[in-house]
């Protein structure tokens, strides 16, 4: 079996920042066997930037929305090259009797990357105990600019999104 590269592609077409060594592509390859009559069978492979890369564009801080071009802001992580991070989010706090009121917990704790995925993990709230210390949360970097973040939570699948706080 024969397999050729026919030509590549930019998986984005968007600019890429000043941190981002080599863009994304998509390579598109062909699968040829020589004893069977034409076969053409097509296989797309991203390849994505190294977690040097990522790394270094993570550095900085980070709002946290609900979708792309959400408004609201519901917390931030500022990230620094040492592996530490601090931020805030906001909470619902439900009391005994049902009423509520919304709450802003800081937090400070680690953050490591690899294979494009961001582990955070121990913890320190204020108010204390709003997160415990062994919490462990584990996103996938699904893409990234230099004003924009999107991540999936390994535990629900669900998509999370950032945005680069201006200034």
């Amino acid at each position: 079996m024969i397999k050729k590269t026919l030509f590549t592609l930019p998986a984005l077409i968007l600019s890429m920042p000043a941190w981002a060594t080599l863009p994304p592509v998509v390579e598109i390859t062909t699968l040829v066997t020589a004893t069977a009559p034409a076969a053409l069978t097509v296989a797309v492979t991203a390849i994505p930037a190294d977690d040097n890369a990522l790394r270094q564009g993570l550095l900085g801080t980070w709002q946290a929305i609900d979708s792309p071009t959400a408004t609201h802001i519901n917390g931030e992580g500022t990230f620094t090259a040492d592996g530490k991070a601090s931020g805030y989010t906001t909470a619902t706090y439900v009391y005994n009797d049902g009423y509520t009121s919304d709450v802003k917990v800081n937090m400070n704790f680690q953050w490591r990357l690899d294979n494009r995925v961001i582990t955070l993990d121990q913890f320190v709230s204020d108010p204390a105990g709003f997160i415990k210390s062994n919490h462990l949360k584990r996103f996938e970097i699904k893409s990234m600019t230099s004003d924009s973040l999107v991540l999936k939570d390994l535990a629900d699948g669900e998509e999370i999104y950032r945005r680069r706080k201006p200034g």
